[in-house]
């Protein structure tokens, strides 16, 4: 092997895109030699029509380690296949040619192959276009579970990430093992090799580190082949299913390949009723029936939507028609009732619901629209009102607009900051809060000047006014309707305080800088606590050095550096799930993530070292959480305060330990010296929604992780025994986040504002 790693490219019809990905790819470093040392790219030309060889003639010349392999169209799968047959690199790594690599995307899978000797390395990919950037979310489950040396048959969670790319593969083992694409299949038939690699792997590891940019493109004349839908496209899904029983996969990852069929057939058979007629589609329809009947049953696609579930289920009765209609929302009982069939009692109820529900949905949905219009129309008139009378004022002093939480809280690092202005008479600009008037947590800042309600017409005359504005979560602290107005304020400045220190939290998918910016709120500095914050943000947000500055956060000024003398208080705050956020009360209840809080906090060892220990257990419900508590079950162990109405951080100051999920405010204790406890009950599906966490937990914190609640009471009685000390691993850790320990850390967010407001700052 002369190379450390070889990325096969196919090409074809890519010409647009061919010469940024191969840039991409010789961008790649490994132990610091550039790619013509270390890495090997072979582009393998599959026939392609169009200009993208000549695009690629210019790197055969300047890149010795770029090789060019000529073949008739046989298809994405032989080109591969042909690349593995010559590839000199110890490991292969698959580039489709409209992807892209992000820096240091190769090292890292490259040091992670090297540190655990695991055969496949699996990790995170991120989908973007021209308007959005997303995760896909079966694979960031599996990359963010950051599994080490894990063997295939024992996750079954790895059937979940079906592409080739965002892994690397030991070359010896794909070739000892004959493991190749299928050819002739033109769709999933790349699942094939990941589960043939899997299934022979010494072992498998995985990591949250984005290391593929998958280009979600829609070009009219050059559909990708996951965008066509044709007859031949469910053909190969069903093809690629029988193909995964030739391993022999246990049952759980047998039933996981089933339900990502069912998905990608539901998929393009939607897209179908959609573009053609019921004639056209029959035979199709056809086809899906046999194998729903043959391969399925109704609980195999239990956890689909209502819609999807009817729609399968009439086509395995036969229902053509309905199920053609039902795709495209249409719904008659006639389509049901005329064929005479006999029904099963769920499906005809089913049905019958959908279309009761749908028969107004049209005037639901004008009268909505009319609604919405109106409501807009008033606000449009009373923010062109309020730019009128802003426009009256004299333009001297700077005004700064602060708001965290969409006006709803005075708890967070906007609330910090802002009563540091206010307490310091220096200050050069006027800052303003807004809040809402009746917002639980007002009256801490009553007293204080400057207080604007949210949504109010004095609220509207400040923004136009502001030359600066102060958010801790997204610009919507600072004006609800700041989407729709964000380019007549681009040229005013903006400070994203952040509303906790993000390392484990999944915000790579909302804070990242082309999210920011597609939603006008990317910072003029976004501040972090400490230079390694600072580079997580910078390597994985793709923020810019000098748009991120470190002060530390203004909460932390009113935190002792020091713990007092344990009293036995444990704090316990669980972060939200956006996926429960349209669940009934009784739904809510029943939910996992209800059900595994409940279990905690009411598990009879808990409530012995309560009773043997005087501990005093505070259960802190996040904002959102709020709506539900008249429906939890009596909790006498615990008391129980919700973000909504209560300041968190005296509690944070009283407790000997904290019990969390993912809170950022798990750093607020760290800060303090005081230990925390990570029970990750749902971190593949948590992470999935927004990618994994900045750092590498089982690097770092492992022993401070629990995933089930035995291991977590476990924790808690080995805290106890150490008096509530926070251990050396987890003190060593924390030290990295935090560049001050002081109370100046507002204070230094004001200077940087004010040299942002009154130097030649400009942002690059």
């Amino acid at each position: 092997m002369n190379y450390l790693v070889s990325i096969i490219i196919p090409v074809y019809k890519t010409e647009k895109y061919i010469e940024a990905c191969l840039q991409s790819a010789l961008a790649q470093t490994i132990a610091e030699h550039d790619s013509s040392q270390t890495i090997e790219i072979i582009v393998v030309d599959d026939g392609s029509p169009d200009q993208s060889i000549e695009r690629i003639q210019p790197f055969l010349f300047s890149h010795p380690n770029v090789r060019l392999l000529r073949q008739e169209n046989f298809g994405q799968s032989a080109a591969r296949n042909h690349a593995i047959t010559v590839a000199q690199g110890e490991y292969l790594y698959f580039l489709d040619s409209d992807d892209l690599l992000p820096h240091n995307a190769i090292e890292a899978l490259y040091q992670l192959a090297k540190q655990t000797g695991s055969e496949v390395i699996i990790a995170q990919s991120k989908a973007f276009n021209q308007n959005r950037s997303w995760f896909i979310e079966d694979h960031a489950e599996v990359a963010c579970s950051a599994f080490r040396k894990v063997n295939f048959n024992d996750q079954p969670i790895l059937v979940k990430t079906t592409p080739p790319w965002a892994k690397l593969y030991k070359t010896e083992m794909i070739r000892q093992h004959e493991i190749r694409f299928p050819e002739g299949i033109g769709l999933a038939e790349d699942w094939i090799f990941v589960l043939h690699a899997l299934s022979q792997a010494n072992h498998i590891s995985t990591t949250p580190d984005i290391t593929y940019l998958y280009r979600g493109r829609n070009d009219v004349d050059n559909l990708s082949c996951t965008q066509q839908v044709n007859q031949k496209v469910f053909y190969d899904l069903i093809q690629v299913y029988e193909l995964t029983k030739k391993f022999s996969l246990p049952a759980e990852h047998q039933r996981l390949a089933k339900y990502f069929i069912i998905k990608s057939l539901l998929y393009r058979m939607l897209k179908l009723a959609k573009s053609c007629s019921l004639d056209t589609a029959l035979p199709t329809y056809q086809v899906l029936a046999t194998f729903l009947k043959i391969e399925t049953k109704s609980e195999d696609w239990a956890v689909l939507s209502e819609h999807a579930k009817l729609v399968l289920d009439l086509l395995s009765h036969d229902l053509y028609l309905a199920a053609h209609h039902a795709a495209q929302h249409r719904y008659k009982m006639a389509w049901l009732t005329e064929t005479g069939n006999v029904l099963p009692a769920t499906l005809f109820g089913r049905y019958q619901t959908t279309y009761n529900r749908t028969r107004f949905l049209p005037l639901k949905r004008i009268k909505k629209r009319v609604q919405s219009s109106l409501t807009l129309s008033a606000w449009r008139i009373k923010y062109q009102f309020a730019k009128i009378l802003a426009g009256l004022y004299p333009k001297n002093g700077k005004i700064v607009l602060i708001g965290e939480r969409l006006g709803k809280t005075a708890n967070d690092t906007s609330y910090h900051f802002f009563k540091h202005c206010q307490e310091d008479d220096s200050t050069q600009a006027q800052y303003f809060y807004t809040i809402q008037k009746h917002a639980p947590t007002r009256k801490k800042i009553h007293s204080y000047r400057n207080i604007v309600d949210y949504g109010s017409l004095k609220h509207f005359i400040l923004f136009h006014r502001a030359s600066a504005y102060v958010f801790s979560d997204s610009m919507r602290d600072i004006f609800r309707q700041w989407k729709r107005v964000h380019s007549e304020h681009v040229h005013k400045k903006k400070i994203f305080l952040q509303h906790g220190i993000f390392a484990l939290n999944r915000a790579k998918g909302y804070y990242d800088r082309h999210s920011m910016e597609r939603r006008g709120e990317r910072p003029d500095c976004f501040i972090v606590s400490s230079e390694f914050e600072k580079q997580l943000v910078c390597n994985q947000f793709d923020f810019q050095d000098q748009e991120v500055v470190v002060t530390g956060l203004s909460r932390f000024d009113n935190l002792p550096t020091v713990p007092a003398k344990p009293t036995g208080s444990i704090f316990m705050l669980f972060t939200w799930r956006e996926w429960l956020e349209k669940l009934s009360p009784e739904a809510f209840e029943q939910s996992d993530y209800c059900q595994k809080i409940i279990e905690l906090i009411q598990h009879p060892m808990l409530s012995q070292m309560k009773a043997q220990h005087g501990l005093n257990i505070t259960l802190c419900l996040h904002h959102k959480m709020a709506q539900h508590i008249q429906h939890l079950p009596s909790m006498v162990n615990v008391q129980i305060i919700s973000m909504r109405d209560a300041d968190i951080q005296p509690y944070l100051i009283q407790a000997d330990l904290m019990i969390t999920d993912y809170s950022s405010a798990a750093f607020d204790m760290l800060y303090q010296n005081k230990p925390v406890i990570f029970y990750w009950f749902d971190h593949q599906a948590f992470f999935a929604k927004r990618g994994g966490p900045l750092i590498q937990p089982m690097q770092d914190i492992a022993d401070a992780i629990t995933y089930h609640c035995q291991g977590t009471l476990d924790l808690i009685q080995q805290a106890i025994n150490r008096q509530f000390e926070i251990d050396t691993q987890q003190k060593t850790w924390m030290g990295k986040f935090f560049a001050y320990k002081d109370q100046h850390h507002a204070h230094r967010i004001k200077i940087t504002l004010q040299n942002l407001l009154y130097t030649n700052y400009s942002r690059h």
